[in-house]
Protein backbone atom coordinates (compact mmCIF):
# COMPACT_ATOMS: atom_id res chain seq x y z
CA UNK A 1 0.00 0.00 0.00
CA UNK A 2 0.95 3.97 -0.46
CA UNK A 3 2.90 4.92 2.61
CA UNK A 4 3.89 8.44 0.81
CA UNK A 5 0.74 10.89 -0.65
CA UNK A 6 0.53 14.17 -1.39
CA UNK A 7 -1.94 16.70 0.11
CA UNK A 8 -2.97 20.26 0.61
CA UNK A 9 -3.82 20.71 4.29
CA UNK A 10 -6.83 23.05 5.00
CA UNK A 11 -7.40 23.84 8.85
CA UNK A 12 -5.34 22.99 12.23
CA UNK A 13 -8.72 21.93 14.49
CA UNK A 14 -10.66 18.97 15.37
CA UNK A 15 -10.17 15.54 13.52
CA UNK A 16 -8.79 14.86 10.27
CA UNK A 17 -9.83 13.38 7.53
CA UNK A 18 -8.20 12.94 3.90
CA UNK A 19 -10.23 13.91 0.90
CA UNK A 20 -9.72 12.86 -2.03
CA UNK A 21 -10.46 15.22 -5.26
CA UNK A 22 -10.40 16.11 -8.81
CA UNK A 23 -10.83 19.06 -9.79
CA UNK A 24 -13.34 18.10 -12.24
CA UNK A 25 -15.49 16.71 -9.94
CA UNK A 26 -18.86 18.03 -9.17
CA UNK A 27 -19.41 16.18 -6.13
CA UNK A 28 -16.05 17.15 -5.01
CA UNK A 29 -16.77 20.69 -5.39
CA UNK A 30 -20.07 19.85 -3.11
CA UNK A 31 -17.66 18.14 -1.14
CA UNK A 32 -15.40 21.09 -0.47
CA UNK A 33 -18.05 23.68 0.59
CA UNK A 34 -19.61 21.56 3.25
CA UNK A 35 -16.21 20.75 4.60
CA UNK A 36 -14.86 25.05 4.12
CA UNK A 37 -17.49 26.10 6.66
CA UNK A 38 -16.44 23.37 9.42
CA UNK A 39 -12.39 24.21 8.87
CA UNK A 40 -13.57 27.72 9.08
CA UNK A 41 -14.98 27.42 12.61
CA UNK A 42 -11.59 25.26 13.30
CA UNK A 43 -14.18 22.00 13.76
CA UNK A 44 -12.19 19.66 10.95
CA UNK A 45 -8.67 20.11 9.49
CA UNK A 46 -9.06 18.60 5.72
CA UNK A 47 -5.99 17.25 3.24
CA UNK A 48 -6.87 16.94 0.44
CA UNK A 49 -5.41 14.54 -1.75
CA UNK A 50 -5.49 16.05 -5.49
CA UNK A 51 -6.14 13.07 -8.12
CA UNK A 52 -6.80 13.36 -12.06
CA UNK A 53 -9.55 10.82 -12.98
CA UNK A 54 -12.09 13.12 -14.53
CA UNK A 55 -11.18 15.20 -17.60
CA UNK A 56 -7.69 15.34 -19.13
CA UNK A 57 -7.53 18.87 -17.85
CA UNK A 58 -7.24 17.21 -14.30
CA UNK A 59 -3.61 16.70 -14.31
CA UNK A 60 -2.34 20.06 -15.06
CA UNK A 61 -5.15 21.54 -12.82
CA UNK A 62 -3.93 19.51 -10.04
CA UNK A 63 -0.19 20.26 -11.30
CA UNK A 64 -1.02 24.08 -11.09
CA UNK A 65 -2.46 23.79 -7.86
CA UNK A 66 0.27 21.84 -6.01
CA UNK A 67 2.88 24.08 -7.51
CA UNK A 68 1.25 27.46 -6.47
CA UNK A 69 3.32 29.30 -3.84
CA UNK A 70 0.18 28.81 -1.40
CA UNK A 71 -1.53 25.59 -2.67
CA UNK A 72 -4.33 25.84 -0.36
CA UNK A 73 -5.42 29.58 -1.51
CA UNK A 74 -5.06 28.03 -5.21
CA UNK A 75 -7.18 24.95 -4.06
CA UNK A 76 -9.90 27.74 -2.75
CA UNK A 77 -9.56 29.70 -6.02
CA UNK A 78 -9.90 26.80 -8.45
CA UNK A 79 -12.75 25.39 -6.37
CA UNK A 80 -14.48 29.28 -6.83
CA UNK A 81 -13.50 29.51 -10.94
CA UNK A 82 -14.18 25.69 -11.75
CA UNK A 83 -16.87 24.47 -9.08
CA UNK A 84 -19.16 27.77 -9.12
CA UNK A 85 -19.02 27.08 -13.14
CA UNK A 86 -20.50 23.62 -12.55
CA UNK A 87 -23.34 25.21 -10.30
CA UNK A 88 -24.28 26.14 -13.29
CA UNK A 89 -23.82 23.53 -15.55
CA UNK A 90 -20.82 24.89 -17.35
CA UNK A 91 -17.43 23.07 -18.38
CA UNK A 92 -14.49 25.29 -17.40
CA UNK A 93 -10.68 24.95 -17.73
CA UNK A 94 -8.22 26.98 -16.28
CA UNK A 95 -6.43 27.98 -19.80
CA UNK A 96 -3.39 28.92 -18.26
CA UNK A 97 -2.59 25.56 -16.94
CA UNK A 98 -3.19 23.58 -20.58
CA UNK A 99 0.68 24.25 -21.29
CA UNK A 100 1.53 22.06 -18.67
CA UNK A 101 1.14 18.90 -20.24
CA UNK A 102 2.46 20.30 -23.59
CA UNK A 103 6.69 20.51 -22.34
CA UNK A 104 6.23 19.67 -19.01
CA UNK A 105 9.98 20.70 -16.91
CA UNK A 106 11.19 18.36 -14.56
CA UNK A 107 9.06 20.27 -11.85
CA UNK A 108 6.05 19.72 -13.79
CA UNK A 109 6.83 16.35 -13.92
CA UNK A 110 7.90 15.40 -10.19
CA UNK A 111 4.53 16.61 -9.73
CA UNK A 112 2.58 15.06 -11.95
CA UNK A 113 4.51 11.79 -10.20
CA UNK A 114 3.13 12.86 -7.42
CA UNK A 115 -0.37 12.43 -8.04
CA UNK A 116 0.03 9.19 -9.99
CA UNK A 117 0.83 7.99 -7.06
CA UNK A 118 -2.20 9.83 -5.13
CA UNK A 119 -3.98 8.13 -8.02
CA UNK A 120 -2.15 4.73 -7.36
CA UNK A 121 -3.41 4.49 -4.36
CA UNK A 122 -7.08 4.81 -4.64
CA UNK A 123 -6.57 2.00 -7.63
CA UNK A 124 -4.86 0.25 -4.77
CA UNK A 125 -7.75 -0.46 -2.56
CA UNK A 126 -10.08 -0.50 -5.55
CA UNK A 127 -11.79 2.78 -5.76
CA UNK A 128 -12.71 4.15 -8.90
CA UNK A 129 -15.52 7.28 -8.12
CA UNK A 130 -14.72 10.51 -5.87
CA UNK A 131 -15.09 11.86 -3.56
CA UNK A 132 -13.55 9.42 -1.05
CA UNK A 133 -12.91 10.24 2.48
CA UNK A 134 -10.25 8.76 4.74
CA UNK A 135 -10.83 9.33 8.67
CA UNK A 136 -9.64 6.79 11.95
CA UNK A 137 -12.24 4.90 13.10
CA UNK A 138 -13.73 4.25 16.68
CA UNK A 139 -11.32 0.98 16.78
CA UNK A 140 -8.58 2.80 15.58
CA UNK A 141 -8.54 1.39 11.55
CA UNK A 142 -8.81 3.94 9.36
CA UNK A 143 -11.89 3.96 7.09
CA UNK A 144 -13.37 4.48 3.61
CA UNK A 145 -16.16 6.88 2.44
CA UNK A 146 -16.52 6.74 -1.01
CA UNK A 147 -18.94 9.27 -2.83
CA UNK A 148 -20.77 11.82 -1.57
CA UNK A 149 -22.01 12.37 2.30
CA UNK A 150 -22.33 15.88 2.48
CA UNK A 151 -22.49 18.39 5.63
CA UNK A 152 -24.61 16.24 7.37
CA UNK A 153 -22.32 13.35 6.96
CA UNK A 154 -19.32 15.40 8.42
CA UNK A 155 -21.05 16.32 11.54
CA UNK A 156 -21.25 12.94 12.16
CA UNK A 157 -17.94 12.46 12.14
CA UNK A 158 -17.10 15.35 13.78
CA UNK A 159 -19.79 14.16 16.51
CA UNK A 160 -17.43 11.10 16.76
CA UNK A 161 -14.47 12.74 16.97
CA UNK A 162 -14.04 11.33 13.03
CA UNK A 163 -14.51 7.68 14.89
CA UNK A 164 -17.32 6.22 12.87
CA UNK A 165 -19.39 2.97 13.43
CA UNK A 166 -19.34 0.78 10.29
CA UNK A 167 -23.98 1.30 11.04
CA UNK A 168 -22.96 4.95 10.05
CA UNK A 169 -22.76 5.07 6.39
CA UNK A 170 -23.25 1.36 3.87
CA UNK A 171 -19.96 2.51 1.97
CA UNK A 172 -17.01 1.93 4.85
CA UNK A 173 -14.37 -0.05 4.35
CA UNK A 174 -11.27 -0.61 6.87
CA UNK A 175 -8.99 -1.89 4.95
CA UNK A 176 -7.49 0.55 3.94
CA UNK A 177 -3.54 1.28 4.90
CA UNK A 178 -2.68 3.73 7.01
CA UNK A 179 -1.32 7.10 5.42
CA UNK A 180 2.05 7.95 6.85
CA UNK A 181 3.26 11.44 5.58
CA UNK A 182 2.36 14.09 2.96
CA UNK A 183 3.46 17.44 2.30
CA UNK A 184 2.17 20.89 1.50
CA UNK A 185 0.85 21.33 5.00
CA UNK A 186 -0.53 24.86 5.72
Amino acid sequence: MASHLTYIQRGHGGPIIYDFTDTNCPYCHIMYNAEEHLVSEGRLTVRYVPVAMIEPSSMSEAVYILQAKSPASELSSVERIIGDNMDNKNQVTLPHVAHILDSPSPRDMATIREIELNNGFLHEIKVDQLPDIIYQRKDGHLGLITGLIGKGGLTSILAKKARMRDADSGNTDDTVAPILMGKNDE
